[in-house]
């Protein structure tokens, strides 16, 4: 697409090089400062910290999704993974200042008729077929084979299916409540098991 991407251990070792004020990246981590010694590069040990926490997480959250798996069945762990994905929604939208404006699904679905096919949106009968290309942070063009979730774009190896569940949530409130009633959702692909883009199958009912 044109576009190159830095993944999270590069923008931490950039913001390093650069310093605490040349990186947005950076000024997320400078409450981390305060711990770097007097004689100490702040923004160097700022980055090696960021890159472990990082890192940590990584194992976390696949610690976390395995100790999941274990413990409940199937259809709980799916019901957990989209609570959690519909309140990320919710929380997403209310730190953007916004509301979703409901809109008549048939009236939705004539305006998608009425575009250029891009192959991203698809509408058959009451079934939009929806594949990811936008990034939630930028709100432009995301490249291909990107996790669209923050928490684990690099791919951690091992890393459950049952955490895609989280998206399929996601995606779930956010045309419940864009078209005021109830969908179902199914995932249809996913960049963390192979594939170019997320792509979900959406009924409503």
């Amino acid at each position: 697409m044109g576009e190159t991407t830095l993944d999270r251990k590069e923008l931490f070792a950039s913001a390093g090089k650069i310093g605490i004020g040349g990186c947005l990246c950076a000024l997320a981590a400078t409450r981390l400062v305060a711990e770097d010694g007097p004689d100490t590069a702040p923004g160097a040990a700022t980055a090696a910290r960021a890159v472990k926490r990082m890192e940590f997480s990584d194992l976390w959250v696949r610690r976390f999704m395995s100790v999941l798996d274990a413990t409940l069945d199937v259809e709980t762990r799916k019901k957990v993974m989209m609570a959690n994905g519909a309140v990320c929604f919710r929380e997403w939208i209310a730190s953007q200042g916004r509301t979703v404006k409901p809109v008549a699904f048939e009236t939705w679905a004539a305006r998608v008729g009425e575009r250029p096919p891009d192959g991203s949106l698809r509408v058959e009968g009451n079934v939009i077929f929806l594949e990811y290309t936008g990034s939630a942070e930028t709100g432009g063009a995301a490249p291909e084979s990107v996790c669209l979730c923050p928490m684990v774009e690099s791919k951690p190896a091992g890393l459950s299916r049952t955490f895609c569940q989280c998206s399929v949530g996601y995606v779930r409130e956010l045309h419940e409540q864009k078209f005021g009633r109830p969908v179902k959702v199914e995932l249809l692909d996913s960049v963390l098991y192979g594939g170019k883009r997320c792509k979900f199958k959406i009924t409503v009912v």
